[in-house]
């Protein structure tokens, strides 16, 4: 069971029921960068598990909720892009960190845009495909007695125009003779 909200500095204990107006605040905080952890417990907003709770019980409130994230992702990346502009000399190692911050925030608020498989899809998504090529090898030895690796190569494939008996028939004047006889 999630904790219960704790109380304030008077010992008051505020339970907030959910409000399509609450809702709404929850979600446009989150889109701009705020961390529920920082909001939750605070003034009008629930408990950090009550938004959990919220999300499994409202349907609406889970897409407002997951189109927030999204939103959050998208601002994350902007502010990543700020912050490694205005990186200095003096701050290029604090900036690395805050930037490397903020893109892994983006790419678990939005996997599907700024995580390791969007990039591997590039901007239009589509499938990956992964190919396996297997090969070969044996130990050689060459003729003055040194030891090498070479690479064994498969049959080649036989043409399927090609007949590997010779007894195919055709017709007259096909068997290259012109005539002649044998």
């Amino acid at each position: 069971m999630p904790a219960k909200k704790q109380p304030d500095a008077n010992g008051v204990r505020t339970l907030i029921r959910y409000s399509p107006e609450v809702a709404q605040e929850i979600c446009e905080r989150l889109a701009q960068g705020e961390v529920w952890f920082r909001i939750c417990n605070t003034g009008r907003m629930p408990s950090y598990g009550t938004l959990y709770q919220w999300r499994a019980k409202h349907p609406e409130f889970a897409e407002a909720y997951a189109q927030a994230k999204e939103m959050c992702a998208d601002f994350r990346a902007d502010k990543a892009l700020v912050v490694a502009e205005a990186a200095t000399a003096a701050t290029v190692s604090a900036d690395r960190l805050h930037v490397s911050a903020l893109q892994w925030r983006a790419a678990k608020g939005a996997p599907h845009l700024y995580g390791a498989k969007a990039e591997a899809n590039g901007a239009g998504g589509g499938e990956r495909r992964l190919v396996i090529e297997v090969r070969r090898f044996e130990r050689a030895t060459r003729p003055d007695g040194t030891v090498y690796v070479r690479e064994v190569l498969p049959p080649p494939e036989p043409d399927d125009d090609e007949d590997d008996f010779g007894d195919e028939v055709g017709e007259a004047g096909d068997d290259g003779l012109d005539g002649e006889i044998l």
